[in-house]
């Protein structure tokens, strides 16, 4: 249960094996290379040559993804990838011509492209001629001459006898007519003279006149309109079987998938070139390893190279990758961890010392056997029907033991969806039996005993912040900062102490037999850490006011990280009040939505069919609902805490992950963890 000990690799090699060797590290996984800032021009490795056919094939997926039947809800959440065979992907390289497809996908695309493109025009234009269609003139007739001009336009219906009666008073002549004619617009065709047009173009500005202008087509409006429809359907035809060609190319898109992770290894073999040291005949390889996998790496290195050598050292003033080893009961919980951020390499590992209360507190605030038994279905269902990757595994782990602790808690609270045994039990006998066995575990009621809730999770806080300090303080006996320890820690836990104390005094919760021991823990220990919290500043004055400033921010932050524990109590009890409420509110429209209905009571077997009918829909979808409400703020909740109050006590973030080279897929699996590097 800690952060694994890391150990640092040289590996010196033939240039001969250098491929074969990188082949190998990649199937191992169990290398992080360590980059070479530089390296001289004449032996700087070549580029990877599959980056274009990777981006182009990526795309291809991507597109034809949409054209596959849509994938399961709970696929969707699992990322389900397919399993796929060393055989059967030996077999899809040597059959699938996936550059041809590629280039018959790009030309469909083209092709759909144009269509779509063509079909917009035709769409644009047969919009614009829809108000015309009354418009008898031939489109290629009409145009302006030396005397005569011709316009199209519209203009608001309002403004259409004002535009008549002002181009009479200017003594305009045309000939206008209104083409077609709504509530706010009138279409018209104008005939004028051209002597005219600067006075009639002032006036038809001001009335906002818009001029339309139409293609020179032969035949009227109504015939073009006629013939743009028939061209829209010739196109839709062709879209049609341009999209049942791309159809019939997301069939092989598995294939593709397949492609795409082969030659995206196949990159990184290439790239991975970068971190090597190369000499004429030999070539230097730095990376770090976790400890516990050094003698296989010695061992598969020996079997397959002779004439390659391995150094391990420990590691120096660097900055180490951090990864997490636990027990597969933690394991889990790292998945938070990591949420927000990985440890120093010296530090300690949160993740066991936050799982317990992580559980306990997730329990807390949903505290529904029922809730918790649909917790435990669906995650042992997807972790039954799925195969996942290590973090899904950990992410749906951890909600499995999280519904293990909602169902506990909510048995000792009573609250099995709500008060649905009670309301089961009075309406029915045998129910009883249950409802009976469901009080006989009940600890606390949050309805009828608030307070005391509210006390259980303020008890928590005081036990969470407590700990924090006695985790710091672990970390620094690992580092042999024991000067910190006298400082620091035993301080401020003799101070939270007192104050804790004299606090149940106040609240009358212990008796004050104890005051002096409580007040004089507090007193003292706040004057230590007067005099030590400040040791890092400069000049006796900034020590002592460093020193009561952080002394106010443990008395202050002592209080509200404990408040913060409220958040427990409140959502304990909002749970079951939601749910009792979603009980209340089936039952009673069930019996009221039924009852409006005339021939109901007349019939009285349809009216209890209909009664359970709307019932069973309103409670399922209430409790759907209040199922992912309350899991959400029972997540997001213990989550804060975690990382506000538990983890601001002693976690110093700032390390990185440890990434070993190793075969990474994004859309299938290979079996056996089997290595690309095909020769």
């Amino acid at each position: 249960m800690a952060i694994a000990r890391i150990k640092k690799i040289e590996l010196i090699g033939l240039n001969k094996d250098r491929d074969n060797l990188l082949d190998l590290l990649q199937k191992l996984g169990k290398v992080q290379l360590i980059n070479i800032p530089q390296l001289d021009s004449a032996i700087r490795p070549r580029p990877a040559i599959q980056g274009p056919a990777l981006l182009e094939t990526e795309e291809a997926i991507s597109f034809l993804h949409s054209f596959q039947g849509k994938a399961g809800f709970l696929e969707g959440i699992a990322n389900l990838k397919p399993i796929v065979y060393q055989q059967e992907l030996k077999e899809i390289m040597n059959s699938f011509n996936w550059q041809g497809f590629l280039k018959e996908l790009s030309d469909l695309q083209n092709k759909y492209k144009i269509t779509e493109q063509h079909r917009e025009r035709l769409c644009q234009e047969k919009q614009l001629l829809v108000p015309w269609q009354n418009l008898n003139i031939p489109l290629d007739e009409p145009h302006s001459t030396q005397k005569c001009g011709v316009l199209y336009g519209i203009l608001r219906t309002a403004d259409y006898s004002n535009l008549l009666k002002d181009c009479q008073k200017e003594k305009i002549k045309l000939f206008c007519e209104a083409v077609n004619q709504d509530k706010t617009n009138t279409y018209l065709a104008v005939i004028y003279i051209q002597d005219g047009f600067e006075r009639l173009e002032t006036l038809l500005k001001n009335r906002h006149f818009n001029f339309v202008t139409f293609s020179r087509q032969a035949g009227i409006v109504r015939n073009r309109f006629l013939e743009i429809n028939r061209e829209i359907m010739i196109l839709d035809d062709r879209i049609k079987d341009v999209k049942d060609e791309f159809a019939r190319l997301s069939k092989d898109r598995f294939k593709l998938m397949v492609i795409h992770d082969y030659l995206s290894n196949i990159n990184k073999l290439q790239e991975t070139e970068g971190n090597l040291d190369k000499q004429q005949y030999t070539f230097i390889l730095n990376g770090w390893i976790k400890a516990s996998d050094v003698k296989a790496l010695e061992k598969a290195i020996a079997d397959n190279f002779k004439d390659a050598a391995i150094f391990i050292s420990e590691p120096q003033d660097e900055k180490v990758p951090i990864d997490l080893e636990n027990k597969w009961i933690i394991q889990p919980f790292e998945f938070i961890t990591k949420i927000y951020g990985m440890p120093k390499y010296n530090e300690i590992d949160p993740t066991p010392f936050l799982a317990p209360f992580f559980w306990l507190y997730f329990g807390l605030c949903v505290s529904d056997v029922g809730y918790g038994l649909m917790l435990i279905f669906i995650c042992s269902f997807v972790l039954k029907k799925f195969k996942l990757g290590p973090q899904g595994l950990r992410f749906f782990r951890l909600f499995l033991f999280c519904g293990i602790s909602t169902v506990i808690a909510g048995a000792l609270m009573g609250s099995w969806f709500g008060d649905l045994l009670d309301i089961a039990g009075q309406a029915n006998p045998l129910f009883l039996p249950l409802k009976r066995f469901k009080d006989a575990l009940v600890l606390i009621d949050p309805l009828k005993q608030p307070t005391k809730l509210l006390g259980i999770a303020l008890m928590f806080g005081i036990i969470q912040v407590w700990f924090g300090n006695i985790v710091a303080a672990i970390g620094n006996i690992k580092n042999k900062r024991y000067l910190d320890i006298a400082l620091d820690q035993a301080p401020m836990l003799i101070f939270l102490f007192g104050l804790t104390g004299l606090g149940l005094i106040f609240l009358r919760l212990i008796d004050n037999t104890h005051t002096n021991l409580f007040k004089y823990s507090a007193l003292f220990s706040a004057i230590a850490l007067v005099l030590t919290q400040g040791r890092s500043e400069k000049g006796i004055g900034s020590k002592l006011f460093y020193g009561a400033y952080n002394l106010y921010n443990a008395f202050s932050g002592y209080l509200s990280d404990i408040l913060s524990y409220s958040r427990l109590w409140a959502l304990g009890l909002v749970t079951s009040v939601m749910a009792s409420t979603i009980n209340l509110i089936s039952m009673q429209f069930s019996q009221i939505l039924v009852s409006v209905l005339p021939f109901s009571s007349r019939v009285p077997f349809l009216k209890i069919l209909l009664s359970s009918a709307i019932l069973i829909i309103i409670f399922v979808a209430g409790h759907t609902v209040s199922f992912f409400m309350n899991l959400l703020g029972a997540f997001v909740h213990p989550v804060r805490l975690q990382f506000v109050e538990f983890f601001s006590k002693f976690f110093k973030a700032g390390g990185k992950a440890f990434k070993p080279f190793k075969v990474e897929t994004k859309y299938i699996n290979i079996s056996e963890a089997q290595t690309y590097g095909m020769k």
